[in-house]
């Protein structure tokens, strides 16, 4: 169940937050304590978290598929942004804690400097935390992102790198800490660790990329692209997973971004996504010739997880415009196998794509419930969907989730029965 996930989730932020920085933090107490650095103690373990915290942020980043299953990878993306903040923040205090001079101090002001310039960065252009919040922030980014585009802000976002390797030798410049040997060895450890988990997401796991060809490019709606990717080998999607894609030969667009599955035809190994066009990424789909190659990285999601946790439940799927893709994928896979109600919801009449053949669905088979309309559901409708013996997922924007999922719980429906992976990334 979810309370499984809960469990895990819980369990992940307590081993990140507090139990991962304390054999450092034990050692370097132990190795001041009693010295003529003892009054550093500390300035050097507010120091110690925030450099283990960098390191767990650059180790998520890599999207361990494993912790993807276990806790979903919006979660793992959340928690990101959380200790990356928190990090930076005990860096800023550690620097006036502690005085230096010379290398040490340079080493270490530099490091800070642009782990603040790619904080601020991240939170206006890799983040809807802010533009999500404030209409003109979000124009205002629209209109950057004619510079500053998702390739430039992920190349600006691995300065993160240069600030790890500066502060690691901002340590090494440290007499008093390098005499510390327990200390070393774990700060050497965790360092190392990071590296090669670096090293094999960026040269070793691209090797291990899916490739394909497209084979289709055509318009849904005049702001939705459908394609459709030929694989070359047979690979294991579920339904409801979404997959990293790139085009490496299409300039602007070698880079990944993620998607959800629309439908995975495994006979013929066909991946079909359908897109909207609102980013610079996918601004340029339409121009995409067919036989171009695509990298996919993927699939991630724990949709089915969720879904095979509660499989006992009849089924309600709640879906507002190109968030309805997953929840469509899961229609038709389970489609006459379980009861399910599908209510899709749209801005516009353009934003209901595949309504004929969803309709037709719904009249092929009898456990296929299916409805939409223009405009938000109202509280009224949302009350007559509030079955607590059935299991909701929910698919839209981050605010349309937030919204549906708190007035699901207001009428009634258990918090273990509401599930949604919401995209901030």
């Amino acid at each position: 169940m979810l309370k499984k996930h809960r469990y895990w989730l819980g369990l992940f932020w307590l081993l990140v937050i507090f139990v991962s920085p304390l054999p450092l933090i034990v050692t370097a107490t132990q190795g001041l304590k009693g010295t003529v650095n003892a009054s550093a103690i500390f300035g050097t373990q507010i120091g110690t978290i925030a450099y283990v915290w960098m390191l767990l942020v650059t180790a998520l980043s890599e999207k361990p598929r494993w912790l993807d299953r276990l806790i979903g990878l919006p979660e793992m993306y959340f928690l990101h942004g959380i200790v990356g903040t928190l990090a930076v923040v005990l860096a800023f205090f550690h620097s006036e804690l502690l005085l230096s001079t010379g290398m040490i101090s340079l080493t270490g002001n530099i490091a800070l400097y642009l782990l603040i310039a790619v904080l601020l960065y991240s939170i206006f252009f890799m983040s809807s935390w802010l533009t999500g919040r404030s209409r003109l922030a979000n124009n205002l980014k629209q209109r950057l992102e004619k510079v500053f585009n998702y390739e430039v802000s992920l190349w600006l976002h691995r300065l993160n790198i240069v600030a790890i390797l500066l502060v690691f030798g901002h340590v090494l410049l440290i007499s008093y800490i390098t005499a510390i040997s327990a200390y070393m060895f774990w700060f050497y450890l965790y360092t190392a660790i990071t590296a090669i988990l670096y090293v094999s997401y960026h040269f070793i796991k691209p090797l291990a990329f899916h490739n394909g060809t497209l084979i289709s490019n055509r318009k849904l709606a005049d702001n939705v692209t459908e394609i459709v990717v030929q694989l070359k080998h047979h690979v294991h999607f579920r339904a409801g997973d979404f997959t990293f894609i790139s085009f490496p030969d299409e300039e602007g667009m070698k880079e990944k971004h993620p998607f959800s599955i629309l439908q995975y035809n495994r006979k013929k190994k066909q991946l079909v996504f359908a897109i909207r066009n609102y980013s610079d990424f996918t601004a340029l789909l339409d121009k995409v010739k067919l036989n171009s190659r695509v990298k996919i990285d993927g699939g991630y999601g724990r949709l089915h997880e969720a879904l095979e946790e509660h499989k006992n439940q009849p089924l309600v799927l709640i879906g507002s415009g190109i968030g309805s893709v997953p929840l469509i994928a899961i229609v038709l896979y389970y489609v006459g196998k379980r009861e399910i109600t599908f209510v899709r919801v749209g801005h516009e009449e353009k934003d209901l794509i595949y309504e004929d053949f969803l309709q037709g669905l719904a009249t092929e088979y009898p456990n296929f419930n299916y409805m939409s309309q223009v405009g938000r559901l109202s509280e009224y409708q949302m009350g007559k969907l509030a079955d607590d013996s059935s299991f909701f997922l929910v698919g839209g924007s981050n605010q349309m989730m937030n919204g549906t999922m708190t007035m699901l719980k207001k009428k009634g429906v258990k918090s273990s029965n509401v599930y949604g992976e919401k995209f901030s990334f």
